[in-house]
């Protein structure tokens, strides 16, 4: 408060002398309401503003149409703002009816609360996302202030990437999501917890991997892994059917921020499922476009996305069932997406077994500090948006812990905020209350009609058996669990003409105490896509042979056109695969090879796939063609594949011979002359390729480090000379390569190569060229450049610098490299021993919030850019790829923001660029950022984008650096070139 006190104090002061014009403070939230755009027929009205309500994170309303907030002032703050207290729940009530908030309550406070991400309300409780727990807290005697705690589940890690939003379903189940460093579940005595399929529950692999979408019983029993392989996503959403949905973030500056359909059981694609690695990774049949290659949607077992938004912050996210809104927006998707200031909704339409989805904003402002990060459906119908309001998007920071806004977007006229009075006492009134719009309405209903059972029966009938088929679905949900009729009405609702009623029917019949197998059956020959895939999913844990012949009855449908449908088939299939492709193969024969076939055996984990796809190799005239097949090879265990790869081996293409080793386990073969002839033909044949490296490391080719070397002599700034010197050194090769130093061009490639490398033999190679004075100074000026390219080379530079011997030719060399260091320890030590930078360090900077008043020019700033930030970051294709992508962050972070972001970039480290040191079991070290880390090797990015492989088995240590890898370029900078590059990266949007 102090600091924004002192910033309106001297803003009014310059307003007063001149020094800035005379406007409206635009920051007020009075000033809001004049930036928002709603389409025709809506209205937004400021429901709250601060002080009332600061940096909401997550909220939802209740059945009295208070809005229940998660406080999040304490996200990343100054120690002297920081609010001993902690964090808080609030709930925000209209007393007097005019549509705005006037009373806070504090529901819940606790100074170990911080950044707490969700919350869902129930009957006389609410659950709490707040890492590394999911808690429980309970209003006993209902006086709006929490009276116990509970921790329903543990180990989630803490705030970024772990556990965000509790949600209900229909079902009467409790959702929940963590991120990509969410840990894993564990009880409230942190014991690691198995789901209801035996499956420790975590991201790391065994089986599942990255974010996890998960479902329980209220009190925590019966935990199941609905989904995985998600990044970050924020907080899904289900409908009244049971259908779930999802938004999920990319890896910054990678414009592939998407929203999906949730299949259950799915995986998400954002690393390899078998290894880890990253989407980055080198694999073969890489896709063509990036928002591809980010989700891995050439792999088996991937499934599809249904809408790539581009660049994006998503957040919050909900289904609206309401009919206040027109048709277009009922009974679909909204969204609030913080990076273009926008609500959204999302309109989606039945495609095959899968959906397809259009655009349509709700709310949009014109200032870039309205942050949106959750909608949620009032009872009324209306809509309540929760604004973080900030000039930048989380990722760490947060530059005003002070602010934060709810709005009401309604329509029709509907200014007044009118809530129903819902009553749960009687079926009649319960029923009634089921039927709202308000999730928190239709929860306590569902609750009260459960526990009424067969008494609120005839009225739940009569909800089942109206034209609204949301509502129908709803009551469906109540009727399955009656526990003499409830198998009557999921016969009824088997046979339902709306197929949405059927996959409701489908989905409340697999929560049965026993499921009704053969009830459901039919659905096999289901006219509907979509109910087909949802018997298929059904089929996955069913393993018997009737099961697995239903599964061949589905698998015959595949049209070979809908790969939602087919990895439906695959879901089904993947715990008995061969059970599954014997009886597929004995309907189809020797007729397996259409379209649709060879899908299936692409897709199907049985080995019996395997034959079939050495022969769709084998008849594929076009290699290219081929490379899905053997991308379905890396599916599989080895000691099934290698027989079929080694078969390959007699192909007459080099290409395939080639691409057949690549594929092979190598640890496992045995090698004979037939195999090593076809090396050779590959390695001939791979040329100046990764592929050459990745043969001659995989089958341990040793004979081959004059070949390696040449191409470290031909390609020392390319990935495949970087790789080539690197196998060398894995090789023990080093001796080898200093024998090669005598000659002047081969030791300028040998260094080029070792850029970034910080291992101790690779820092004594590259001083003993710097302070050889027989050698050509250009080539130690080089040495010089390439021994401080590491963190740790940056301090070996300096050590020698300190030394009065260091020679005077080449101090302007380590003069460009220390004050350009990524420390400004080393920057300020250097100082003592090398002349300054001239023209920068003298000129003090003014504040930031001084700072964002002054004017630049973008074209100039687009040449300080090309200048200083070019070497890591690239622009629309221009630049190296190190840093974040920064082609939108004109869009993403305000002028405060990116000034903040410029000088101080510790601050907020964006998750998947933090700096990793790692130590080596012979001594080496190595800083950079994590490009991917799989089951058995780390590949660390080195600044300007080189890759370094390290097996883990060599690692002694990996540890996490709490300083950003950006330099900070406030001793860099002028003052008006600061202005004049921030003036340039507005305009990238």
């Amino acid at each position: 408060m102090k600091r924004r006190l002192l910033t309106s104090v001297v803003v009014a002061i310059l307003m007063a002398s001149g020094f800035i014009s005379i406007l409206p403070d635009p920051h007020d939230p009075r000033a809001a309401l004049a930036t928002m755009q709603v389409p025709k027929g809506f209205m937004v009205q400021q429901f709250a503003a601060e002080p009332m309500v600061t940096n909401p994170t997550n909220m939802d309303v209740d059945e009295r149409g208070r809005v229940w907030v998660t406080e999040s002032h304490n996200y990343d703050v100054a120690p002297a703002e920081f609010d001993k207290k902690g964090d808080k729940v609030i709930i925000l009530d209209d007393v007097n009816g005019d549509g705005k908030a006037d009373k806070r309550t504090v529901f819940f406070e606790h100074p170990g609360m911080k950044a707490p991400m969700g919350l869902a309300l129930a009957e006389d409780r609410i659950y709490l996302a707040q890492g590394p727990n999911l808690l429980v807290l309970f209003d006993t005697n209902h006086d709006d202030h929490a009276d116990r705690i509970d921790t329903l589940f543990s180990g989630f890690g803490t705030r970024d990437h772990g556990i965000h939003a509790p949600f209900w379903g229909p079902d009467g189940k409790l959702y929940f999501s963590m991120g990509n460093n969410g840990g894993e579940v564990r009880d409230r005595f942190g014991k690691p917890i198995h789901d209801v399929a035996s499956n420790l529950v975590n991201g790391k692999g065994n089986p599942y991997r990255n974010g996890l979408i998960l479902r329980c019983n209220p009190d925590g029993s019966h935990l199941e892994t609905i989904a995985h392989n998600f990044r970050n996503h924020y907080e899904p959403a289900l409908d009244s059917f049971g259908t779930l949905w999802v938004s999920d973030n990319d890896d910054d500056g990678n414009e592939s921020v998407r929203i999906d359909y949730v299949m259950e059981y799915g995986n998400y694609g954002f690393a390899d499922e078998m290894t880890g690695a990253a989407w980055t990774a080198s694999r073969t049949n890489l896709e063509k476009t990036i928002p591809e290659r980010h989700w891995h949607q050439n792999d088996p077992g991937v499934i599809p996305t249904m809408l790539i938004t581009g660049a994006g912050s998503p957040a919050g996210l909900c289904v609206y069932e309401g009919h206040q809104f027109p048709a277009l927006y009922q009974n679909q998707l909204l969204h609030a997406e913080a990076l273009y200031n926008v609500v959204r909704s999302y309109a989606t339409q039945k495609q095959g077994a899968g959906y397809k989805a259009s655009i349509h904003n709700v709310l949009k402002s014109s200032q870039q500090w309205f942050r949106p990060v959750d909608v949620s459906v009032a009872p009324d119908g209306s809509v309540m948006v929760a604004d973080w309001y900030d000039p930048g998007i989380g990722g760490g920071t947060a530059a005003d812990a002070n602010k934060g806004r709810i709005y009401r977007v309604s329509y029709g006229g509907k200014a007044a905020y009118h809530v129903p009075v819902s009553r749960f006492d009687t079926p009649e009134a319960a029923t009634e209350a089921l039927k709202n719009p308000n999730w928190a309405t239709r929860r306590k209903a569902w609750a009260s009609l459960q526990k009424m059972g067969s008494k609120a029966e005839d009225k739940l009938l009569k909800v089942y058996q109206s034209t609204n088929p949301v509502w129908r679905a709803r009551a469906l949900w109540l009727l399955a669990k009656l526990p003499s009729t409830g198998t009557s009405y999921l016969k009824q609702a088997l046979h339902d003409p709306n197929p949405d009623l059927r996959i409701t029917a489908l989905r409340a019949a697999r929560q049965q105490p026993t499921f009704p197998f053969a009830l459901c059956t039919p659905l096999a020959n289901d006219p509907s896509p979509e109910v087909r895939r949802e018997w298929a999913i059904a089929l996955r844990f069913l393993k018997t042979p009737e099961a697995a012949e239903s599964w061949a009855t589905l698998a015959v449908q595949h049209t070979g056109k809908d790969r939602w449908y087919l990895e439906a088939l695959g879901i089904g299939s993947d715990l008995h695969a061969d059970a599954c492709f014997d009886a597929w193969q004995q309907k189809v024969g020797v007729n397996w090879n259409t379209p649709a076939g060879r899908d299936i055996v692409w897709r199907i984990r049985s080995a019996k796939a395997l034959p079939l796809l050495g022969q769709l190799i084998r008849q594929t005239p076009e290699v290219n063609a081929t490379l899905r097949y053997f991308r379905a090879f890396d599916f599989h265990p080895s000691a099934g594949k290698n027989d079929v790869l080694v078969s390959l081996l007699n192909d007459p293409r080099p290409d395939i011979q080639r691409l057949a080793l690549e594929h092979m386990d190598g640890s496992s073969l045995v090698r004979n002359e037939p195999l090593n002839r076809a090396l050779e033909t590959a390695l001939t044949t791979a040329g100046q390729t990764e592929s050459y490296v990745h043969l001659v490391e995989k089958f341990r080719l040793t004979d081959k480090r004059e070949q390696l070397l040449n191409l470290v002599r031909c390609c020392a700034t390319r990935q495949v000379g970087i790789e080539a010197m690197q196998l060398l050194w894995r090789f023990g090769e080093k001796e080898f390569v200093r024998q090669q130093l005598h000659d002047d061009k081969t030791a300028e490639a040998i260094m080029t190569a070792l850029k970034g490398n910080g291992s101790p033999d690779a820092l004594v190679l590259l001083s003993e060229v710097m302070l050889d004075d027989s050698r050509p100074v250009e080539l130690r000026k080089t040495a010089t450049r390439l021994l401080g390219s590491s963190w740790v080379g940056e301090r070996a530079l300096l050590d020698e610098v300190k030394k009065k011997a260091f020679p005077d030719v080449l101090k302007p060399t380590a003069s460009s490299v220390l004050f350009g260091a990524f420390r400004n320890e080393i920057k300020r030590e250097a100082a003592d021993y090398l002349p300054k930078p001239a023209g920068k360090n003298g000129e003090p900077l003014p504040p930031v919030y001084l700072l964002v008043y002054e004017s630049g020019l973008a074209s100039r700033g687009k040449t300080i850019f090309a200048q200083n930030c070019q070497p890591c970051h690239r622009v629309q294709q221009s630049g190296a790829l190190f840093g974040p992508e920064l082609s939108k962050i004109g869009a993403k972070l305000s002028k405060e923001g990116l000034f903040r972001a410029i000088l101080y970039p510790d601050e907020g480290i964006n998750y998947g660029y933090e700096t990793y040191q790692i130590h080596t079991r012979d001594g080496s070290q190595l800083t950079g950022l994590l490009d991917s880390e799989s089951s058995d090797e780390v590949i660390l990015k080195l600044p300007g984008g080189v890759k370094q492989t390290l097996r883990k088995a060599d690692i002694q240590s990996k540890t996490k650096a709490p300083q950003s890898m950006m330099p900070s370029f406030g001793e860099a900078l002028s003052k008006q070139e600061l202005v004049d590059l921030v003036a340039y990266l507005t305009t990238l949007r």
